[in-house]
């Protein structure tokens, strides 16, 4: 069985800030919760791929993040907002590794653990790496302006590339949703 799929990028997506210090600093960008409940609904499954290099960083660890995470879809789930995952790089930013994005090491994890047809797919997410991974994955992409892409030179580095550019992930649900 393949299932479609909208893998979903975290800060700057589903969340803000983009460089939180803390976890608990994190609350849900207006419209995501409701957005990713209307994925569910429409059978979607939504894995959360998400470059966190605070961890490598230091200002919170791999299991602070599981647990913040843990905590987090749980609430999603308590409003019919079901995501998996998450799939995570922890890396810094200048360090090379194989799990960075616009490499797809993590979608592909993602795809074959979840029974993911990539080609029916989308990806979501604020940074012009998102969409680069996308187009690497061979599924549709979606940029939001609610992170990294409120910058314009963001929008500017990757157009003609993505499939749809949005407000924030309520658009680009509605998009998905449309198509």
């Amino acid at each position: 069985m393949t299932r479609k799929a909208v893998f979903l990028d975290l800060n700057g997506t589903l969340v803000l800030p983009l460089k939180q210090e803390r976890l608990t600093d994190l609350y849900p960008i207006p419209g995501a919760v409701d957005s990713v409940a209307r994925l569910t609904r429409s059978g979607f499954v939504c894995p959360i791929v998400t470059v966190q290099s605070r961890i490598a960083k230091g200002l919170f660890s791999a299991e602070e993040f599981q647990d913040w995470f843990i905590s987090f879809s749980t609430s999603l789930a308590r409003c019919g907002a079901q995501v998996a995952g998450p799939y995570i790089c922890p890396h810094r930013y200048a360090e090379p590794c194989v799990c960075k994005k616009p490499n797809v090491l993590l979608y592909e994890r993602a795809a074959g653990d979840l029974g993911i047809s990539v080609a029916d797919s989308f990806v979501v997410g604020d940074s012009s790496d998102d969409i680069r991974a996308a187009t690497r994955l061979g599924a549709r992409s979606c940029l939001v302006r609610t992170g990294w892409a409120a910058d314009a030179k963001v929008l500017v580095s990757v157009e003609g590339e993505a499939t749809m550019v949005g407000a924030s992930i309520v658009q680009a649900v509605d998009w998905i949703l449309a198509s």
